[in-house]
């Protein structure tokens, strides 16, 4: 990945997403390792970020694959910045994404960082199927054909959203014994297969 991609210092990431961050990037945060791309850029297959990576995309970004970022714990973790527009075939975001564009996932996007970070994207939010599952998700418009969360104020903006009922609507293996919680390394691995989760 590092071919596609020019080192950078966290003062440099700080003069690029200016705009985007609420908390810049500080002396404290030499652990991180910050990736440049300017101009457009496309992956076949899967594209998977490694933890304290943060990646700026100043163009475009396609993925033919599966799309993740990493979220292991308070310290470890990456971040995507993409100033224009995202597709990928499926995707899963459990660190903080923003998009400055649209965000187009032609299948499934799973979303969750224990409610710690935010997905958020400045234009539409498209996906077939959209599982939130503790993630703060912002975004200008959302079309999503199935919206599958825990929490029920989605219903605001998708009535017939699927709240807590997992098991009615995702395969069992990827679920807690109990059906409640989606087991997000399974579903990730699914996604990266390109197999459906769906019932």
């Amino acid at each position: 990945m590092a071919d596609n991609f020019d080192p950078i210092d966290g003062a440099r990431a700080n003069m690029i997403l200016e705009s985007l961050l609420d908390t810049p990037f500080s002396e404290d945060d030499e652990h991180l390792q910050f990736l440049l791309r300017q101009g457009d850029l496309a992956f076949e297959g899967d594209f998977e970020m490694e933890p304290n990576e943060v990646v700026i995309v100043v163009g475009n970004l396609t993925v033919t694959g599966c799309l993740a970022d990493q979220f292991y714990n308070e310290d470890d973790f990456s971040k995507l910045y993409v100033l224009g527009n995202v597709s990928a075939r499926d995707m899963v975001c459990g660190s903080e994404v923003r998009v400055t564009g649209n965000l187009t996932v032609e299948n499934v996007l799973y979303a969750n960082s224990f409610d710690v970070d935010t997905l958020g994207v400045s234009g539409k939010l498209s996906a077939k199927v959209f599982i939130e599952d503790g993630h703060q998700v912002e975004f200008g418009a959302l079309q999503v054909g199935t919206l599958i969360s825990d929490d029920a104020s989605w219903r605001e903006v998708k009535p017939e959203a699927v709240i807590g009922d997992f098991a009615t609507v995702l395969q069992s293996h990827i679920l807690s014994e109990d059906g409640q919680v989606v087991l997000g390394d399974a579903l990730h691995q699914e996604l990266k297969a390109g197999r459906s989760v769906l019932l």
